[in-house]
């Protein structure tokens, strides 16, 4: 061995004997810091979410998470900042430059932030959660998922719909779940030579003889409209929300038995054509 490799081994092992031992020391206290942290953050996920569970405010799921990981990854961030001061780390000017890069990230996020405060927004009033059925402009489905920057529908047909909150946010939703009831309206027109008496005690026994219709509210049958070529009957009954579609579909096929059966017409639509004899 040179006295190169001699020199290297002593300044080495001097820097084990001095700074080593303390470098070591701080390392175990680093990692013991980050350890208690990681504890700590998981029992405050826990709590947050207990407490939110209780809460009368009554928060969606969506947003117990979201709380739940917020305190969690705060703590996380204390303990590493703690621990990276605690090996000779400037902090304060770590701090400093992550509040410069937020700035610059931030005007270059802008549509991505306006998604995340609309994304704060609707976990906060909760205008729909997971599994409920909505409509959201022009898009309506199924709720499967939701983030903080977009939220996806599942719609009828099995596509799959990515909005972005802000969009979410910014116009009209309509939730057809979650009130559990809905009601079913359906126009049927009768000709005008019928007895309307008839034909609205023929819609009420429609009505009665489907069970998935509820009596509570009660079915509501009267004529709504003298039209063109038609007496047109409002025919509304309520249903269980899940119930929906399958009774409105059932209804529509009954209407036409029951008119049949009472020997009631429907009419269609008709015009009256002249022919004038043009003379030569």
């Amino acid at each position: 061995m040179g006295p190169e490799f001699t020199e290297v081994s002593e300044v080495a092992t001097s820097w084990m004997a001095t700074e080593g031992v303390v470098f070591l020391q701080n390392l175990a206290v680093f990692i013991l810091i980050l350890a208690v942290g990681y504890v700590v953050a998981k029992l405050a996920r826990r709590s947050v979410a207990s407490a939110l569970g209780r809460s009368n405010l009554h928060p969606s799921p969506l947003f117990k998470q979201f709380a739940a990981n917020v305190a969690s990854k705060s703590i996380l961030l204390v303990a590493l900042i703690i621990g990276l001061g605690n090996l000779g780390v400037d902090t304060a000017a770590l701090i400093a430059g992550l509040g410069v890069s937020g700035i610059i990230i931030g005007f270059a996020l802008q549509d991505t932030l306006s998604n995340f405060a609309s994304g704060m927004l609707i976990f906060l009033y909760q205008p729909f959660d997971v599994g409920h059925f909505v409509e959201i402009g022009s898009v309506t489905g199924r709720v499967s998922d939701m983030t903080l920057v977009s939220t996806i529908l599942n719609t009828p047909d099995n596509k799959v719909v990515t909005i972005p909150n802000s969009k979410v946010w910014g116009t009209a939703i309509t939730n057809f779940t979650v009130a559990g009831t809905r009601r079913i309206d359906l126009v049927v027109g009768v000709a005008y030579d019928t007895d309307i008496d008839e034909a609205r005690e023929v819609f009420l026994d429609l009505l009665d003889d489907n069970d998935a219709v509820l009596e509570d509210p009660e079915p509501i049958v009267w004529v709504g409209e003298l039209n063109n070529s038609s007496v047109d009957f409002f025919v509304r009954g309520w249903v269980v929300t899940d119930d929906f579609w399958p009774t409105r579909s059932e209804l529509l096929r009954q209407v036409k038995y029951h008119l049949d059966g009472a020997e009631i017409g429907i009419p269609f639509p008709q015009r009256e054509v002249w022919m004038h004899e043009m003379s030569q």
